[in-house]
């Protein structure tokens, strides 16, 4: 037999008479059924439905030299796992059948003792579950459910107004006929005012399928996250209360600059209109103390105007349009004409790209990048070099110098506001922290490599965005269109 051959394991007992039948199907421990479709004291259909009845997990396939339609589709509604025809040598694809109808039904089985352990699950886990049909009948629920809604019961449930069904038709009736074999998944969320008054948040997954018996059902799993929605809610108000923290601040940076500025340059004038008066009256130390006063207030008037600098970046709006970054780094070297000439700098540059950024954040970047190459110069005369590649994701500008370099313990701390590694040199210590705050603002990162006594790269990354520009000349073009300054 084929059967024998194909599953020599198999334990196959044969039915010669309905009294044997019925005892078959009392005592033993059956995993498929075949019959004929004409048997001497029966027929397939009546043993399927005697099967159906008593053992309803047990697959049957009928065998028939007969092809009739109606035959199978009336066997297949009374719940016939398969049909195999015989031909003229043999039955055609039996071992294949019963393969098949077997793996299907260890599968069903598996999940019919899945189901119980899953119910379980998602009660304690407080998930709720419900099936409903599209005109927003629930068919069922779990008692996960029923506690969101603050029920006790399915037919309480239908009373509360809980929008289940949301794959709304508008009148386009294919949407809702014609359903993809693996469904149309929705997700959302709804403000939900229980009986009792409490008002709760619902996260609703719902999936538009069609069930076993072909109907169009709604199956959905519901959590509760107002929990969530509390802590977004929360999020919010700190988010506006440190926005509205950052508007005084800049406010009062402002405020107090503007407030310090008049006293610094009266301090300032008097120091050179004294020193003017005195001049040849006075010691030698008492005209180093004169212009120590007038150098200090000097100082003081510049950190005053980078405080003010740096409070506006960090506590201000960006405003982000198409920047020509060839015509800002233009601008930097017009302000540094004078310098560049006295120190003999020569400058090197690529042609760089245009980028979506705020210009003038921009602006300050290069303009101390390009600043502080200059200033921080060895002996010989400054060169340096402003080149950029483009990334995957990103820009990436760098500005090399030959000056006196960065000691490796001092890369990262050289960003810090008021970091000044040489106080031989004039500044504040913010341009760097300028720089950092600048390019992170714009999604981008700041780094420095640097040999003491060599120079120093400075390199940032600007993320590319939508509507700039997009060709670059490649690497070994970029060499060409360098552009000597000075």
């Amino acid at each position: 037999m084929v059967i024998s051959k194909d599953f020599p394991g198999a334990r196959i007992r044969e039915i010669e008479d309905a009294g044997s039948f019925a005892r078959a199907l009392a005592k033993d421990n059956l995993d498929l059924v075949l019959t004929e479709q004409k048997l001497d004291w029966s027929d397939g259909l009546t043993v399927l439905r005697t099967v159906r009845e008593s053992r309803p997990n047990v697959p049957v396939i009928m065998l028939t030299s007969v092809r009739d339609e109606e035959l199978v589709v009336e066997a297949m509604k009374a719940g016939l796992a398969d049909c195999v025809f015989k031909s003229s040598k043999a039955y055609v694809r039996l071992a294949e059948a019963v393969a098949e109808v077997l793996d299907r039904a260890a599968t069903e089985q598996l999940v019919a003792r899945s189901e119980p352990w899953l119910q379980t699950l998602l009660d304690r886990a407080g998930v709720g579950v419900f099936r409903s049909t599209p005109d927003e009948r629930l068919i069922e629920a779990n008692p996960a459910l029923l506690r969101l809604l603050g029920v006790s019961s399915v037919a309480e449930a239908l009373e509360v107004q809980v929008p289940i069904y949301s794959f709304r038709d508008d009148g386009q009736s294919d949407r809702i006929t014609k359903v993809s074999p693996g469904g149309e998944v929705q997700s959302r969320a709804i403000e939900l005012e229980r009986p009792d008054g409490a008002k709760v948040w619902l996260s609703l997954t719902e999936v538009l399928l069609l069930d076993l018996d072909g109907e169009i059902v709604v199956d959905a799993l519901v959590q509760d996250i107002s929990h969530l929605k509390e802590i977004e809610a929360q999020t919010t108000r700190r988010l506006e209360e440190l926005e509205r923290a950052n508007a005084d601040l800049t406010e009062f940076a402002s405020v107090a600059a503007h407030e310090l500025r008049e006293p610094l340059r009266m301090v300032e004038k008097y120091a050179e209109l004294l020193k003017q008066d005195t001049e040849g009256k006075l010691g030698v130390e008492a005209v180093k103390s004169l212009g120590f006063v007038r150098d200090g207030a000097r100082r003081l008037s510049a950190l005053l105007e980078d405080l003010l600098s740096f409070s506006r970046i960090t506590g201000g709006w960006q405003t982000y349009s198409a920047c020509d970054c060839n015509a800002l780094v233009d601008d930097t070297l017009r302000q540094f004409e004078d310098e560049i000439a006295t120190s003999g700098a020569e400058i090197r540059r690529e042609r760089l790209p245009t980028i979506i950024a705020d210009p003038t954040q921009m602006a300050q970047v290069f303009q101390n990048l390009v600043g502080n190459a200059l200033k921080f110069r060895s002996k010989e005369p400054p060169r340096i070099r402003i080149s950029v590649l483009r990334g995957r994701n990103d820009w990436v500008f760098s500005i090399k110098d030959n000056g006196v370099g960065i000691e490796a313990d001092d890369l990262e701390s050289v960003f810090t506001i008021f970091r000044r590694l040489h106080p031989e040199y004039t500044g504040t210590g913010i341009g760097l922290a300028i720089c950092r705050r600048v390019i992170e603002r714009h999604g981008g990162r700041i780094w420095v490599e640097s040999v003491p006594g060599k120079g120093s790269t400075f390199s940032f990354t600007i993320p590319l965005r939508q509507s700039q520009e997009t060709d670059r000349p490649s690497l070994a073009a970029a060499e060409s269109t360098q552009e000597k300054i000075g």
